[in-house]
């Protein structure tokens, strides 16, 4: 009795070890991600923190001292995709270049494809961003930022990116334009209940929506 204990120990602890490896080992390719206390995405549009620059993309960047930047995934599109996303980063290489894939986000088996708003050279991956709708954790060495990067000529990129009041006034436009768009989805009436009367849109409404609203939202917003 005692070797057959002994012996399923060792084959729990083998496990264990097995998972726990396997799922470091695959975080970098996709991982999925809950968001305790999601907040509605309309706390996204009251303030960005100072020095950081928002890109039409989707995105997020702080300019590091050497010149380098860290990249992340603005929360209004994280809201939109809701809890627990699924996030597939870049695995092409070090070198990316502007306006190609960046990353997938999703949820369900429905995906966003992110594009990079520079080009560069990829230095360091973040497996476990904290992914929160708000902006917290954006200095944490294991914040909500993805990729740090070292672009070529940002110089010519900075000046078309937002930052401060520009910044909150190009989320509060983007917001208001999604859900203009979410109203005028073909099939939409549950999107149309959510938002009547001046409602917020609700934290995950893409995870209601079928395949053909993500991709046209994708055409719409982040292919554009």
């Amino acid at each position: 009795m005692v070797v057959v204990l002994a012996i399923l120990t060792v084959a729990v602890l083998i496990a264990a070890n097995y998972f726990l490896v396997q799922r470091r080992r695959g975080v970098v390719a996709g991982v999925e991600h809950g968001l305790p206390g999601l907040t509605p995405l309309s706390e996204a549009v009251k303030r960005v923190p100072r020095g950081v620059f928002l890109q039409p993309t989707f995105t997020w960047s702080r300019i590091l001292e050497g010149g380098e930047l860290l990249v992340g995934v603005h929360p209004l599109l994280l809201g939109l995709v809701g809890a627990p996303y699924h996030i597939e980063l870049h695995e092409g290489g070090p070198q990316v270049k502007k306006g190609e894939p960046l990353l997938r986000v999703g949820r369900n088996g429905h995906f966003l494809t992110v594009r990079s708003p520079v080009t560069g050279r990829i230095l360091e991956v973040n497996p476990t961003p904290s992914g929160e709708t708000e902006w917290s954790g954006l200095h944490e060495q294991h914040g909500s930022w993805l990729y740090r990067i070292e672009p070529e000529q940002v110089e010519f990129e900075v000046p078309t990116w937002s930052i401060a009041d520009s910044a909150v006034d190009w989320t509060r436009s983007q917001y208001h334009q999604l859900r203009e768009h979410l109203l005028r989805l073909p099939g939409g009436a549950g999107v149309g209940v959510a938002l009547a009367d001046g409602g917020e849109i609700p934290s995950g409404i893409l995870a209601t929506l079928d395949g053909a609203a993500w991709q046209d939202l994708q055409r719409t917003f982040l292919d554009s």
